[in-house]
């Protein structure tokens, strides 16, 4: 009789840890599910393809470290010409809410334009090869799209939206992230 009663605590106790088990693990995949949507929702970025959100913005990219990295030097920003598929570099001393912004501010320190074209056919992870001269010196590019980010620039007070992405520079790979304000 006593080892039925041993045996029958055994079972439930065991069959508890179980149901707590299936709980958490119901509770983890709902959690987990909830902040995949809000993320998604969040993100302005999912709506086009990187590859047709970085040409057909008539606004600056803008190219740094991380979204608030403070740069003595400025910050590189891209405007895109998707009819001649040049892209043009700019140093801006911050970042702006649109390209009329950067020029009515004086903020616009052409650096050069390069011919840009894609390396592979991807739509949301370019990798898009740029060529040409920069302050009258030769130079090309790669920028490899990795994932999507958005933030908070506090120097500017804008939220931002754009790319993690990696910028090999004459043999140089660097990450940094790539973004224009939300409109």
């Amino acid at each position: 009789m006593k080892k039925h009663r041993s045996l029958a605590a055994i079972l439930a106790v065991v069959a508890s840890f179980a149901l707590i088990l299936a709980g958490c693990s119901s509770s983890s995949n709902k959690s987990s599910n909830n902040n995949s949507n809000k993320a998604s929702m969040q993100n302005e970025t999912q709506d086009k393809s990187a590859k047709q959100l970085l040409t057909s913005s008539d606004n600056l990219w803008y190219m740094n470290g991380s979204i608030n990295y403070n740069s003595k030097s400025g910050i590189d920003a891209y405007k895109f010409n998707s009819k001649n598929h040049t892209v043009t570099i700019y140093s801006v001393n911050k970042m702006y809410k649109t390209y009329s912004e950067a020029k009515q501010a004086n903020d616009l320190d052409k650096q050069g334009t390069l011919k840009y074209t894609f390396k592979n056919d991807s739509a949301d992870k370019p990798v898009i090869y740029m060529k040409g001269k920069l302050s009258d010196i030769p130079m090309h590019q790669t920028i490899s799209v990795k994932n999507t980010v958005s933030g908070k620039n506090h120097q500017s007070k804008l939220a931002v939206t754009g790319y993690k992405v990696v910028r090999n520079l004459d043999n140089d790979p660097a990450p940094q992230v790539w973004v224009t304000p939300k409109d």
